[in-house]
């Protein structure tokens, strides 16, 4: 007998070393030896507890933050991340012989994460720089001011009636601003060290009809514009240093966008593609035909997204640009705006209620995803504000009714999703990895 269970257990000891484990099927009455498989889990946070259909498995390491788990029967399993004071992780996956189901880019996220209070003061609208050292801000009085996040200190800008337009430099030094004096318009620039803000009006004059300020990329002393005349658009630029503006750069356009590339704009009257270089002395052709539907009123928003050229039309829908067919291809419908991940692989667009992801490269880990595939990350009944791709790319942030919610990118099962914090006017900070929102009038930032 002693031998017996001697060769029986060390048999079972040999199969099991070699990842081999009993099943036992307690519906069916049947019992088979199965091949195994395996989990591997990684985390943000060290010590995370792993639960495998609600039975503790162990914890991630604190120096790697993941963790091994094999010898599993194929089928499956309840998967559960936790950790105290987080938000927990859940997903039910398939577990299959001879395989690792791979478990990476999970976030637990804090359930009550920690607030910085930046202004007391009762503030309407903010807007962070790129570099996120200063926040331009409008009171209740309607009085601009600029919040200097390192030195504590705030410097009034301006005392005016409506201001509706704000657009920082690249390199954060100075501010253009539009404000309204009944119907009339009125533009005017903050510089870094200034005493006053420049009033753009004395410049530009009464020849000019002024719309679409954009500021050049890599130089915050000149700033470009369109003159409206007639139907008629035409590109200058402003040069803040001589306080002139210059000789016509493009002619005949309505739409226009600015990269550290170049310019690129629609010529009106062929409906085509071009760019230019920032004085406007080159010009490429980048599409053979117009867009489909194409007419001379068309009002269009050209997305620069890194390799790709994007576009909006006036009915909302998406196009991408396709380079070897030098045409745009539709993407997508009742689209309010696009953005690409930080490591150039996956595009991000959203509208009302959707939000879409492409992936414009394969991404090889599970699960896996391929060039040209498209998914539909959330369908939402109330209206999207805005979305923010999280700092590892593989998470959203999406502000809708006063939430920043994150969710994940990996669809298998359910997609965890988080009500992270509850605030007005979400803003994600790239620079800094913060998230910025207004409570009861104060601005405060909860560093991700």
């Amino acid at each position: 007998m002693f031998c017996f269970l001697f060769i029986l257990i060390g048999v079972f000891a040999v199969l099991y070393s070699q990842g081999y484990a009993l099943d036992l099927n307690l519906r069916s009455g049947k019992i088979k030896i199965v091949k195994t498989g395996a989990i591997f889990v990684e985390t943000n946070l060290g010590d995370a507890e792993i639960y495998v259909s609600e039975k503790f498995k162990g914890k991630t390491g604190m120096i790697f933050k993941n963790a091994f788990k094999k010898n599993l029967i194929p089928k499956t399993y309840k998967i559960e991340l936790k950790k105290e004071r987080h938000w927990p992780w859940t997903k039910n996956l398939e577990i299959k012989e001879k395989l690792t189901t791979e478990i990476k880019n999970v976030i637990l996220l804090p359930k009550d994460p920690e607030k910085q209070l930046i202004l007391v003061k009762n503030v309407q609208k903010f807007f962070v720089s790129p570099d996120e050292k200063k926040i331009a801000y409008l009171p209740i009085d309607e009085k601009l001011e600029v919040f200097n996040v390192e030195g504590k200190n705030t410097q009034p800008i301006l005392e005016a009636g409506k201001i509706d337009w704000i657009l920082w430099t690249a390199n954060s030094r100075n501010l253009f601003l539009r404000t309204w004096a009944g119907q009339k318009p009125r533009y005017f620039i903050w510089q870094e060290n200034s005493t006053a803000p420049l009033d753009l009006d004395k410049i530009i004059g009464d020849s000019f009809n002024p719309v679409e300020f954009k500021w050049h990329p890599k130089d915050s002393t000149q700033i470009y514009f369109l003159n409206q005349r007639k139907n008629v658009n035409s590109l200058y630029k402003i040069g803040l240093l001589s306080g002139t503006v210059s000789s016509e750069i493009i002619k005949n356009t309505r739409n226009y966008e600015i990269s550290d590339e170049g310019i690129y704009f629609f010529d009106k009257s062929s409906g085509l593609l071009f760019k230019t270089d920032f004085e406007g002395k080159s010009r490429e052709q980048l599409t053979l035909l117009p867009l489909p539907n194409y007419n001379e009123e068309t009002e269009y928003k050209i997305f620069v997204l890194g390799p790709k050229i994007g576009l909006r039309d006036h009915n909302n829908d998406f196009y991408l640009f396709n380079l070897d067919l030098k045409t745009f291809e539709k993407a997508g419908e009742n689209i309010k705006s696009a953005e690409l991940s930080k490591d150039s692989k996956k595009l991000l667009y959203f509208g009302q209620n959707e939000i879409w992801i492409l992936y414009l490269e394969d991404v090889l880990i599970q699960p896996f995803k391929y060039k040209g595939d498209k998914e539909l990350i959330g369908r939402f009944s109330s209206p999207i504000e805005n979305v923010f791709w999280y700092p590892d790319d593989e998470h959203l942030i999406i502000s809708i009714q006063n939430t920043a919610k994150i969710t994940e990118l990996d669809g298998r099962d359910i997609r965890n999703t988080v009500d992270f914090l509850t605030g007005e006017q979400i803003y994600y900070g790239k620079s800094e990895k913060k998230i910025y929102f207004l409570d009861s009038g104060k601005l405060y930032s909860v560093k991700l």
